[in-house]
């Protein structure tokens, strides 16, 4: 059996149409309700789309439309109080605390050479390419290295030994390369992980801690649901409710 709850995803739910429309969408008290057409789009279309959730294996749906929430739905066993499996969200954390870095000066630039983070490792395969990673490189997801992630069909090879490597930061460190920083997009979890250590590097903190510190207190997320190390292993699990995700851009003064 397949549950769903709605919210103001149809004419004529009246609390959609009581909001002032032309209020800031966020940083505010709460997120804003809208029907599907308010916000341009077709209720009918998102009904199929919530419908086809179940034969997608589904286990819940959150729909935010120009700031506003225009459908939400859960599917049996999952309810909004379940926290649930969001896996790479951390990716998105990590580099949300790179920017905060860069913002602070702490980071004097997004084109800092990752290897100069790094001057007291010894590091393998070191050739110009690998000498021309940067922060940015990171956070675009364009490094270079010689990575299989187990995207198109791949065997996750990569992604499998780093995962059996006692050290995961030398493991990246010491990958070769296969494109010069930039040339192309391979999703990698090298990146993040990376970038995590570069803030350990940085702030003297566990990505985990400094995101306690400087992130989520101002959402009213203490970081409770994150798993062990799953902000220092980037590929790692956290757990969260669709109503804590829903909170973090919600909380007046985050930016």
């Amino acid at each position: 059996m397949f549950g769903i709850c709605t919210l103001l995803a149809a004419d004529g739910l009246g609390p959609a149409r009581a909001q002032n429309l032309e209020n800031p969408t966020w940083p505010t008290q709460e997120w804003l309700t809208s029907t599907p057409e308010e916000q341009g789009m077709d209720s009918s279309a998102l009904a199929k789309f919530v419908s086809d959730g179940e034969s997608q294996s589904f286990d819940s749906l959150l729909i935010v439309r120009r700031g506003r929430i225009v459908a939400e739905a859960y599917y049996a066993p999952y309810t909004a109080d379940i926290p649930h499996q969001i896996h790479s969200s951390t990716k998105a954390i990590i580099g949300t605390l790179i920017g905060m870095l860069y913002k602070d000066g702490v980071l004097d630039r997004l084109d800092h050479p990752v290897l100069d983070f790094f001057a007291d490792h010894g590091i393998a395969n070191v050739d110009d390419r690998k000498k021309a990673i940067t922060t940015q490189s990171l956070l675009d997801m364009t490094s270079g290295f010689d990575w299989d992630q187990g995207i198109e069909d791949g065997k996750e090879q990569t992604l499998l030994d780093m995962t059996l490597s006692p050290n995961w930061t030398q493991f990246i460190l010491d990958c070769p390369m296969a494109h010069a920083p930039g040339a192309i997009f391979n999703y990698a979890d090298a990146n993040p992980n990376l970038a995590s250590a570069i803030i350990t590097r940085l702030t003297g903190k566990l990505a985990e801690d400094y995101a306690r510190k400087k992130l989520f207190r101002w959402y009213g997320v203490g970081g409770e649901e994150m798993a062990p190390s799953s902000l220092q292993q980037t590929n790692g699990v956290p757990h969260a409710t669709a109503e804590r995700l829903r909170q973090i851009p919600r909380r007046p003064g985050s930016g």
